[in-house]
């Protein structure tokens, strides 16, 4: 396991006054994901792809996993991920893994605010959608 580190997206984007890059960390012996920022470059299918392999390895093997969402900007690949991430943790939902998603959004950010209210209906798991000064873990901010 671990694959991601190798593949983080801070190796492959760069990061200029119109671009932020994309955080990723995996916390696996605490069962937190959290990923936020942009998640615009092309290369990120790669990433999305290993980190879902990875989603898959941990929930073979522990009770759970929350994960944080806080995306500015993200594009198509980005959405392909988040739908089927949410196949998978509906599975392991089913099979009693306790799953939870926190998506948290800019105040000003609609779009992102919706867009996390149409993805909670497709969940069977705990989906909060909030906005980020009420974010659930300070240190995401």
């Amino acid at each position: 396991m671990n694959t991601l580190a190798q593949l983080t997206p801070a190796n492959i984007s760069s990061t200029t006054d119109n671009q932020k890059l994309l955080s990723i960390n995996f916390l696996e012996k605490k069962n937190f994901l959290s990923i936020k920022g942009w998640s615009v470059t092309p290369e990120l299918q790669i990433v999305y792809s290993v980190l879902l392999e990875e989603i898959q390895e941990h929930l073979a093997t522990r009770e759970g996993i929350t994960i944080n969402l806080g995306y500015e900007v993200f594009n198509t690949w980005t959405t392909q991920f988040l739908f089927k991430a949410i196949k998978n943790l509906n599975t392991a939902a089913a099979q009693g893994k306790h799953v939870a998603i926190n998506w948290i959004t800019k105040e000003n950010n609609i779009e992102l605010y919706e867009m996390g209210m149409d993805l909670q209906g497709l969940c069977d798991f705990d989906f909060r959608v909030s906005l980020e000064h009420h974010t659930i873990f300070p240190s995401f901010n």
